[in-house]
């Protein structure tokens, strides 16, 4: 799957950059877009979990999947002057460009300016963003020592943003002047369970559906939500309700399973501004799973926000989070979900 995409950059003319290990792991950094375009345990003979859309390579389209870094609320920076959605281009695919490379290690930067439609005001941005491969957790921790099986293979990464953020105009002062999250999205393939560790029965509240999303059960450890079928929906769970990791579990075939587990940083006294439509003054949309209905590629996304800067204001803010991915026989994948998030896919 590695050596495809590899292929496929380079027919498109794409930048991009390769970090390995002595394991086998390997992960395609895009410099457009400055994402993880994909991962895999080995070069060529390993799943790929995430997905990925060639056809943007050589149009340039900002959907080219993977892992990406954009920027929230996104009614407020993602509403064009005449009222309509539009990515802007100045985010992604944005200008990046490549900082520091080693074997395992790998930076991009990029400045950008961004109008807050609410605030009526632009916002300088300087993002960084750092690169590394990780051990495997299942090594280093005396509790996942029965989970050692050779047949299960193991990709993992850091990566850590860096944002400073500059007024450049001065912002409304009422309700309040604005504010910037970095907003962390990864894009999964459709057909598989989304599995969301919550303290306590949590009913998520639905940003935005086509129709209520059915197929979901909410247990006292957590959400478990099927991201299929031909409608899409987008659904949130606050810094209260979040334990700050959460899940992908997808059936490769009759024996095999991927599971993707991504660990971030949550803050319940912060500012998480992501509103839905009807809600513009709502501060607490930390996690959110959404499911495209195979509007834009049949995909879904696990996304998480960081706490806030308010935009009247020089301010910088830090994140980090952890991905990693498990691939190989069925029972052996559902026995690492069990123990690192606490839930019981069958």
């Amino acid at each position: 799957m590695i050596t495809k995409l590899e292929s496929q950059l380079q027919q498109a003319n794409c930048d991009y950059t390769v970090l390995h290990n002595d394991e086998g792991a390997h992960i395609i950094l895009l410099t457009r877009g400055g994402r993880v375009l994909n991962v895999a345990a080995s070069r060529s003979n390993s799943y790929a979990p995430f997905w990925t859309n060639p056809q943007a390579f050589a149009s340039r389209h900002w959907n080219a999947g993977g892992d990406r870094t954009w920027i929230s609320p996104e009614l407020e920076y993602f509403i064009d002057d005449a009222g309509q959605y539009a990515i802007p281009t100045q985010l992604d695919p944005g200008s990046w460009n490549v900082t520091q490379y080693s074997s395992e290690e790998a930076a991009l930067r990029m400045t950008c300016e961004l109008h807050h439609k609410n605030a009526n005001a632009r916002v300088g941005l300087n993002l960084n963003k750092h690169f590394r491969l990780l051990l495997n957790p299942l090594h280093l921790n005396h509790s996942a020592a029965p989970l050692n099986n050779r047949s299960v293979r193991y990709v993992g990464y850091e990566v850590v943003t860096d944002l400073r953020l500059e007024p450049l105009s001065i912002a409304r002062a009422e309700p309040s002047p604005g504010y910037c999250s970095l907003w962390s999205i990864m894009q999964l393939p459709a057909d598989g369970t989304a599995l969301i560790p919550t303290r306590g029965t949590v009913t998520p509240l639905t940003m935005f559906a086509e129709r209520e999303p059915t197929d979901i059960k909410l247990l006292p450890e957590g959400a478990y939500i099927q991201c299929g079928g031909e409608y899409s929906f987008k659904l949130s769970f606050d810094a209260i309700s979040s334990t700050g990791r959460y899940g992908y579990i997808r059936q490769l075939n009759c024996s095999q399973s991927s599971l993707v587990v991504r660990q971030f940083s949550v803050n319940p006294a912060a500012r998480y501004p992501d509103y839905p439509p009807d809600n513009p003054r709502y501060l607490g949309s930390c996690m959110q799973i959404y499911h495209d209905g195979n509007r834009l590629g049949n995909f879904a996304e696990l996304e998480y926000q960081s706490p806030a800067l308010p935009i009247d204001r020089i301010g910088r803010m830090i994140d980090a989070s952890q991905v990693f991915h498990f691939e190989g026989p069925s029972p052996a994948i559902h026995h690492i979900a069990e123990v690192m998030l606490g839930m019981y896919s069958r």
